[in-house]
């Protein structure tokens, strides 16, 4: 009875170390991000685009976007509130490398600029997808072969698509993602 009270102290003593030891030799740096949610894409749409832009119809494309091998999400809808006229919004939501991050394209109909779609078909708004560019294309065509290569397109079929890529380098003004007319 002696020794099984002995080994009880020791085994009670020794398991706070072997605790307390396990937590000194994990790293921060072995954590792996977390997919986006429907949750996380249907907050950022409700902070970007106001408590309303979920009731519109709406696509989503899952995947991953930002070549970090953890899925985002976009979803993209017809705007027909802004005073400027209608837009396609789209809205990246990612997890890139652990770190939240979102961004809100508005895609005008019909208006001179470049990336704008050609025609508001009320019947119809333009379909989202994803096209994977073969490195060569990025480096040669697209001029930078750091960017990610799966390109997210929206097309309204009647002009050149619209193709937006991931770059880990934000632009001046924070954007991560660039806009590419083919």
């Amino acid at each position: 009875m002696r020794n099984l009270f002995v080994a009880t102290l020791l085994l009670g003593t020794s398991l706070p170390m072997l605790q307390a030891n396990a937590q000194e030799t994990a790293t921060p740096n072995d954590t792996v991000a977390a997919p986006v949610t429907a949750d996380d894409l249907y907050r950022e749409m409700r902070i970007q685009a106001g408590q309303y832009a979920a009731q519109n119809r709406h696509q989503v494309l899952v995947g991953d976007f930002t070549c970090d091998d953890v899925n985002d999400q976009i979803v993209g809808w017809v705007d027909r509130d802004n005073p400027e006229g209608p837009f396609f919004d789209v809205l990246m939501v990612s997890n890139h490398k652990g770190q939240a991050h979102s961004e809100l394209k508005q895609i005008p109909f019909a208006q001179s600029e470049q990336y704008a779609l050609c025609i508001d078909d009320k019947t119809a708004p333009p379909v989202m997808s994803w096209q994977v560019n073969d490195p060569e294309y990025m480096r040669d065509v697209m001029g930078d072969g750091d960017l990610c290569n799966i390109a997210v397109r929206v097309d309204d079929f009647m002009c050149d698509a619209p193709q937006f890529f991931w770059s880990d380098k934000p632009s001046d003004d924070g954007q991560n993602w660039v806009f590419f007319r083919n």
